[in-house]
């Protein structure tokens, strides 16, 4: 079945100014919603998912017009509740904040919440996650390690929406370790690689948008693809 939704994937450094041409060429892909519903499980644990969600309001409210509404999952035990499942599945527009890529897949993977995220996209909705969110849509997710070394870094399932892939956001700060971990983690597969406030949105196809640069290493081989703000690429569609 053809993917009928919109899919945001950004490098991270989400809800600044440098992020506008994503944004807006999110929304209009999205058909210009009037709502975000903002995931915060990814800064539960590790960070203020208050000081989160006053910048989501000032940005997405005050800067883009929004109304943002916080969907009050921070873990597992949220993702079962009825109205958190409620409020997803009516979302026009859902946003996986960054952070913890672990705890946020550990929060969504196999649960009411997530399979009413996957409803919402087969039904047309839009879906944006950013570093941590954008991460945990893909096969494999790579995750850090006390141990700095890149052999020390491990790769886990994900959630299965870009199958076949695995990708890298902050692209120039984590480099050639996160690139040589994808490959041997996910041996064959697509690697994408994202600069901060810059990514990929799909609405049918795949467009760039952003300041920064985005890179495609094809079943993990050089030479990368490099792509900028309004390049189309011709690659998987999304499978929700």
């Amino acid at each position: 079945m053809a993917f009928t939704g919109v899919l945001g994937l950004l490098g991270g450094e989400e809800m600044r100014p440098s992020c506008g041409p994503f944004d807006g060429a999110l929304l209009r892909a999205a058909g210009d919603p009037r709502v975000v519903n903002v995931v915060p499980a990814a800064v539960a644990r590790n960070g203020s998912v208050s000081a989160a969600m006053r910048l989501a309001r000032n940005y997405f409210g005050n800067r883009l017009g929004l109304s943002v509404r916080q969907v009050p999952l921070l873990g597992r035990g949220d993702a079962l509740r009825p109205e958190v499942v409620e409020q997803l599945a009516a979302s026009p527009l859902t946003y996986l904040l960054g952070g913890d890529p672990g705890h946020l897949l550990d929060s969504l993977l196999g649960t009411p919440a997530w399979d009413a995220i996957r409803g919402a996209l087969r039904g047309g909705a839009a879906l944006a996650g950013s570093s941590a969110g954008a991460m945990v849509a893909c096969e494999t997710l790579l995750l850090r390690s006390p141990n700095p070394s890149p052999k020390a870094r491990h790769g886990r399932p994900a959630l299965h929406l870009m199958p076949g892939v695995v990708l890298i956001p902050h692209l120039h700060r984590f480099g050639a370790g996160w690139l040589e971990a994808s490959r041997r983690e996910a041996r064959g597969r697509d690697i994408v690689g994202l600069e901060e406030s810059t990514g990929l949105i799909y609405a049918g196809g795949w467009r760039v948008h952003g300041p920064g640069e985005v890179k495609l290493w094809r079943r993990g081989e050089e030479p990368a693809l490099v792509f900028h703000d309004g390049d189309r690429l011709r690659w998987r569609s999304p499978k929700a």
